[in-house]
């Protein structure tokens, strides 16, 4: 059994759930903004917990940073496909059932659009946590993959 780096889980999912408590808050300034600043906060909303979940999986384990740029990235672009789907799926299942999820688009459209797409940003956060969760859980289960190099050979002294 692989041991548990507790520091590696706290650094990567609590930058997440910061970065979800910005994106939560960001969500909560939309009605209240011109629709200039509700375009930001949307972005914000999409954008802060992967962003947060890299930079604290960046702290955790510098020598992964490659690796934690590439999957938080991935985070942050499949992850609106998910949220769509979601929301689609939500808002036409009590009219058409399970199969209006893939043959009322157009309903689907219009109905989540009638609520400002409210079930898609908190699809859209929960998301984002529970990727953050599977990330910051493998990591602090997996050993790091940092290369120790030693500054002289053993058998020299300094």
């Amino acid at each position: 059994m692989p041991r548990f780096d507790m520091r590696t889980f706290i650094l990567i999912f609590g930058a997440a759930l910061i970065g979800a408590a910005w994106a939560i808050y960001n969500r909560g300034l939309v009605p209240l903004l011109p629709l200039e600043g509700q375009l930001r906060a949307q972005t914000w909303v999409i954008f802060a917990t992967p962003f947060a979940t890299f930079w604290g999986w960046f702290i955790a384990r510098r020598a992964e940073r490659v690796a934690a740029a590439a999957i938080c990235f991935c985070i942050y672009f499949f992850s609106p496909f998910v949220a769509a789907r979601y929301e689609s799926c939500a808002v036409v299942w009590p009219q058409y059932g399970p199969a209006g999820c893939f043959t009322a688009t157009g309903a689907a459209r219009d109905l989540a659009a009638a609520g400002q797409h409210a079930v898609y940003f908190q699809a859209i956060v929960i998301v984002h946590i529970l990727a953050a969760l599977a990330v910051a859980l493998q990591r602090a289960l997996s050993r790091s993959r940092m290369s120790v190099r030693l500054s002289h050979p053993q058998e020299e002294p300094t």
